[in-house]
């Protein structure tokens, strides 16, 4: 029988409803009243996860990538101050959402933990960062990884560490390309990881619109995550080809039947 997961409430696994995950990330560019927005219209949507971004923009990236500078200059813009990042998971929690993180240095994982965390995500780049991943271990918490960018000897090894130490996981399959087209989802590789690893299994999709999830669903996926806006216009980030309220509400609709 394979392993089920517990998220707050939500169990992630066979025969069980597939949950959705709105990726909020840093599609609020730094401002706390977007980021509240954002709050409000996934759960509207019906999104049974929230999942924001936790970090220090200097320690995102390695100096020695020649894209550093612009991307921490970015990260920068969009990281929300402490206080209002303290201010939009207290309002999150109180709405009654769900509500766990991205993490991608160790203190983050500390400050995550101090704001109430159900689960840790861990970004594709990160599977590598064993000392992340031990980090993480040492809350005793759920972890997501995505599994873009990575072979099956790397998520291997991963899953080797966080199995002796008896830590839950789920799998995301994911092609790390922002956006993506449709024709290069690959959603066979969901039934590889399930094949290769005693875990729920789930998908993150990048592409444009509505048709991949409730496909990654019928290819095995048991969660979906996609990256969530309140306005598709807002060119930075990852708004361009992130879901709305509606599109989510039609997702919800399409994995639930």
């Amino acid at each position: 029988m394979r392993r089920k997961v517990v998220i707050g409430d939500i169990e992630i696994g066979d025969n069980k409803p597939i949950p959705f995950i709105a990726e909020i990330g840093v599609n609020h560019l730094g401002s706390i009243d977007k980021a509240i927005e954002m709050v409000d219209k996934s759960i509207e949507a019906g999104s049974d996860f929230l999942k924001f971004q936790t970090y220090e923009a200097s320690k995102r990236y390695e100096k020695s990538n020649p894209k550093y500078g612009e991307f921490t200059k970015l990260l920068t813009e969009w990281q929300l101050s402490k206080e209002d990042e303290k201010k939009l998971w207290k309002y999150a929690k109180g709405k009654k959402a769900r509500v766990f993180t991205s993490v991608y240095d160790e203190d983050s994982v500390d400050f995550a933990l101090e704001l109430g965390t159900l689960a840790f995500k861990v970004a594709a780049f990160e599977l590598t960062n064993k000392k992340l991943i031990k980090k993480i271990i040492t809350t005793s918490l759920p972890v997501i990884i995505s599994c873009g960018m990575t072979n099956i000897e790397e998520i291997k090894k991963t899953t080797h560490i966080l199995d002796q130490s008896k830590i839950d996981y789920i799998l995301l399959h994911t092609v790390s390309s922002y956006p993506l087209m449709e024709q290069d989802s690959f959603l066979s590789k969901i039934n590889l990881l399930k094949e290769n690893f005693n875990c729920p299994v789930g998908h993150s999709d990048h592409t444009h619109g509505t048709n991949i999830p409730p496909l990654a669903a019928a290819a095995g996926a048991q969660i979906i995550e996609k990256h969530f806006t309140v306005n598709p216009k807002y060119r930075l980030s990852d708004n361009f080809f992130s879901v709305t309220c509606d599109q989510v509400k039609k997702i919800k609709f399409d994995l639930d039947n």
